[in-house]
């Protein structure tokens, strides 16, 4: 101990001296790290010294952090305890002992120190967060800090102590990472210990009603317990007691003189979190704007609270207590922007805080889970093992949680400032700009060569006018573009004429005329081998045969469509039958059936 009492006197860079002092007060096995039972030995040396020291301070009636003077008159002047303090850190900075110990020895110190030199000894951990927060210190010790912070808290006056208080928990939100759980409230325990006390009885001479004092300050009893307020009986009598505070604040609407009288700025160093109950108090707080936009942003968290995303179904509201709920929200909306000054500045402002809220309180219900996203190795699959994949109501996990958490589902689809589909002509504005020439526009630069652009106004005019979409076989996506929206001199180039055809009605006669020629040449085909044919067959019957026979030369012309009309394309002239002579037959085989 002697050694350290002797060291923290001395000037110079703690790296220079820090680690030899350990090694001549311990004598260690290793040289640069300490094992545990040494670890054990040194902690208890320097909690022992550091005891004394503030001990010291206090009979000499010194600051603790100020305590020993100087080192160095040419110096600025540092106590002997952060002497102390920056010789262990440098030693567990470089794990030369144990991670923790630093940690140990500000929660003795702040345990040790009044209010006044804590707030001193914490301006040191404030100045040492960057070395304190590193990954092998902070593994160690974030518990310890955590408890030193909170027994802070406790001995600090809310009222009082604003700003110190302020001060360790922004530290707090800067040392621990967004993931950590310590400080999240995972149940939503209500602080429901915060009683607000007021008059039952009416007081003597009071110059105000005393039932809309009552009223008035018993919704903090539902302010304090949000929870209570989800039973129908709870919320018919807190509906009933907000509605009578809404009505009073809207019939006695505040000016910009009285509020002037109240700068909020001027007060902002010393505003207080609670107000005065006394019944003699209350017409100057109802003429307050600080005092009214308390109550009514109590009243906005409240009801945000019960529209909280990710609740059972057990647990949310009926659709009549919703509708409640969205007409109070209103009025509270309202009042707060007609509050001055500033008042729809104000109301911006809060409603980006409860929008950070609600994101807060859809982490909390997934379980916290890290922001920090790790990369995922990809698992081999087992030979014939199948792998189940997760069902999810609605195709995958972030679908099935926005329809779980969205409030109003219709009214968030039909909803305008929705992502909407614009109008032909909206879209083709830009390209019909580029395409006057009185513009300028160079080709190079045109929206013609966006593909994206081009191809959303091609699904857009497919939907919506057929007509310019027709004009793109011809005239490519220039051609699409309304007409009415084109200049006079270009608008001609794309009108199409009445006697021209377009290419793709030319292309259309010609494939026409391409598929009748080829079916008039296997018509032709057919014909000639039909005429090759025999019509009779020789083993036709007798009576079938005679029938043939008897049939006049003018019944078998009109029986024959062949004879008819003029001649095909591609067919060859033959000479006609005689009368009386059946087609494919010769005269020696006429003869031969009239014999027969």
């Amino acid at each position: 101990m002697d050694l350290f009492r002797k060291v923290i006197t001395q000037p110079g860079n703690p790296k220079d001296f820090a680690l030899q002092t350990v090694q001549e007060a311990i004598k260690p096995q290793r040289q640069t790290k300490l094992v545990q039972d040494e670890n054990q030995l040194l902690e208890n040396i320097l909690r022992t010294l550091l005891q004394e020291l503030v001990s010291a301070a206090v009979q000499s009636g010194e600051n603790t952090m100020r305590y020993g003077g100087s080192i160095d008159d040419s110096e600025t002047a540092q106590g002997q305890v952060p002497r102390l303090l920056d010789i262990v850190l440098y030693l567990c900075e470089n794990e030369h002992i144990e991670g923790g110990m630093i940690f140990q020895l500000l929660e003795d110190l702040t345990e040790m120190s009044t209010m006044r030199n804590c707030e001193d000894v914490f301006g040191y951990i404030e100045s040492k967060q960057d070395i304190l927060g590193k990954p092998e210190l902070f593994a160690r010790g974030k518990l310890v800090m955590l408890r030193t912070c909170n027994q802070l808290l406790r001995r600090l006056s809310k009222a009082n102590d604003v700003v110190f208080c302020g001060r360790i928990i922004m530290f707090l939100a800067h040392f621990f990472p967004l993931s950590e759980r310590s400080a999240v409230n995972i149940k939503g325990v209500f602080n429901v210990s915060n009683e607000t006390k007021y008059d039952k009885q009416a007081p003597d001479g009071i110059s105000i009603d005393f039932n809309f004092y009552k009223t008035f300050w018993s919704l903090q009893e539902y302010f304090s317990n949000p929870a209570s307020v989800s039973v129908a009986t709870k919320w018919h009598k807190f509906s009933s007691s907000l509605a009578v505070v809404l009505n009073t604040f809207e019939a006695q609407p505040l000016s910009d003189e009285e509020s002037s009288a109240n700068n909020l700025e001027d007060e902002a160093a010393t505003f207080s979190i609670k107000y005065l109950t006394s019944s003699n108090l209350m017409g100057l707080e109802l003429k307050d704007p600080s005092f009214r936009r308390h109550i009514l942003v109590q009243c906005l968290i409240l009801f945000d609270y019960l529209k909280a995303p990710g609740k059972n179904d057990k647990d949310l509201p009926s659709e009549t207590m919703k509708d409640e709920i969205k007409s109070c929200e209103e009025r509270v909306k309202q009042l707060l922007v007609l509050t001055p000054p500033k008042g729809e500045k104000f109301l911006q402002s809060i409603e980006h805080i409860l929008e950070r809220e609600r994101n807060w309180v859809w982490w909390k219900r997934d379980g916290c889970g890290p922001f920090e996203k790790q990369p995922t190795e990809k698992k081999t699959v087992r030979d014939g093992g199948k792998k189940r994949r997760p069902r999810w109501r609605l195709g995958n996990k972030e679908l099935a949680q926005l329809w779980k958490w969205a409030e109003q589902n219709p009214d968030a689809l039909t909803d305008p400032k929705r992502v909407r589909t614009p109008a032909v002509r909206e879209h083709w504005k830009k390209l019909a700009d580029d395409m006057d020439p009185e513009a300028g526009i160079e080709a190079e630069y045109s929206h013609k060569n966006n593909r994206v652009y081009c191809w959303k106004g091609l699904r857009f005019s497919a939907r919506q006018d057929l007509e310019g979409f027709s004009r793109f076989t011809d005239h490519g996506v220039e051609g699409v573009v309304p007409l009415e929206l084109l200049p006079p001199d270009v608008r001609a180039k794309y009108q199409s004429k009445p006697n021209d055809k377009s290419k793709r009605a030319k292309k259309e006669e010609t494939k026409t005329v391409a598929n009748q020629a080829e079916e008039n040449q296997i018509a032709t085909r057919e014909a000639d081998g039909e005429g090759n044919r025999p019509d009779i067959d020789l083993s036709a019957t007798p009576m079938d045969t005679a029938d043939a026979a008897s049939i006049s030369p003018e019944e078998q012309q009109k029986q024959t469509p062949d004879t008819d009309g003029g001649q095909e394309p591609g067919q060859i002239d033959e000479p006609d039958p005689d009368p009386g002579m059946i087609d494919g037959e010769t005269d020696t085989e006429a003869d031969s059936v009239a014999q027969r």
